[in-house]
């Protein structure tokens, strides 16, 4: 055998080994980092209504990574965090530190959700308090924040800056209360505040708590973005988008949903209750489009920025309004 001919099968040996593990170093280098999904706890916000200790329960939900911003998500009337759910991890994944509380819906002293048997305007302020001094150490928020995040293994997580108030419902007028609260109590606190996102908010049948802290809120020029479903008993007849769409001083509101219902905002969460309440489900469709459009504004609230794609004249929204999905709420 010749020197040629012995080189050539021993060059080829050589070079496929150096191949094959070039290939797998490669591969190993070029291997995804597992991900942190969302992660999901329970802990307990300590408050006070009516003179009286108050312990609210709520679900922390932790994005991925770092946290943009914290989001206060508020159900409505008969309702839980639970029924948020869905809601709530579509923000967490968008980047958001997400907070639930769960509130009763009746209480005698006020202490509940929504103005009904008696007046919940002082526990509105007390709760938008407990989220204006969430950032200092100690607080009732910053307690629960950490007790979350010890829960879900999540050490990382530390209190965002600024804030957005989300809420559904009659949700939407206790945030929206609260936020107004805020303004006038404590200025450098609601200056943490990016904007409030609303979700087929209700004005109570009772006081004028939602009229002023709109008329307030459109004067201080506060971003507020709406989505509506179709008038309808569960929402008074859209009586609280309408005092909306008379107060802000913006040139754009939000959208209402062609075939909305009020729980739309619940989507897969929602449950018996809220299905017999409409005499309906919720659409996936109108859920996408809720979360889409809902992370996608609290985000531009949060960066002071404008993604065109989620207004009038961006190919995403000129889309939903092609096919029918959304019209645009007209303001006064």
């Amino acid at each position: 055998m010749t020197g040629r001919r012995f080189r050539a099968p021993v060059i080829a040996v050589l070079a496929t080994i150096v191949v094959f593990f070039g290939l797998a170093s490669a591969t190993v280098v070029a291997a995804p980092v597992p991900q942190q999904g969302v992660a999901v706890s329970t802990s307990h916000i300590t408050t006070e209504c009516a003179g009286k200790p108050v312990r609210v329960a709520a679900r922390w939900y932790f994005p991925p990574g770092r946290p943009t911003a914290l989001v206060w998500l508020q159900h409505g009337f008969s309702r839980t965090a639970a029924n948020l759910d869905a809601l709530a991890r579509s923000y967490a994944t968008a980047g958001f530190l997400v907070v639930g509380p769960t509130l009763d819906s009746v209480n005698l002293g006020g202490c509940a959700v929504a103005y009904n048997i008696a007046d919940n305007a002082a526990f509105a302020r007390t709760v938008g308090g407990v989220f204006g001094s969430g950032a200092q150490t100690g607080s009732p928020l910053a307690s629960s924040l950490r007790r979350a995040r010890e829960a879900a293994h999540r050490p990382d997580v530390a209190m965002p800056y600024r804030m957005v108030f989300a809420g559904h419902s009659a949700g939407g007028e206790f945030v929206l209360v609260a936020a107004d609260a805020l303004r006038r109590s404590d200025p450098a606190a609601y200056r943490r505040l990016s904007g409030l996102m609303l979700f087929d908010p209700v004005n109570s049948f009772f006081g004028t708590h939602f009229t002023s802290a709109a008329a307030s809120l459109g004067v201080d020029g506060l971003p507020i973005r709406v989505i509506a479903s179709q008038p309808s008993i569960s929402n008074s007849f859209e009586s609280g988008v309408a005092v909306l769409q008379r107060t802000t001083r913006q040139d754009f509101l939000g959208v209402r949903l062609v075939t909305g219902i009020h729980i739309d905002a619940e989507g897969t969460s929602t449950d018996l209750i809220g299905e017999l309440s409409e005499l309906a489900a919720p659409r996936p469709r109108n859920g996408r489009v809720i979360h889409a459009l809902a992370t996608g504004w609290s985000s531009d609230m949060v960066a002071g920025t404008v993604t065109p794609t989620y207004y009038p004249g961006g190919r995403y929204y000129d889309l939903l309004l092609a096919t029918r999905i959304v019209t645009t709420l007209p303001v006064r």
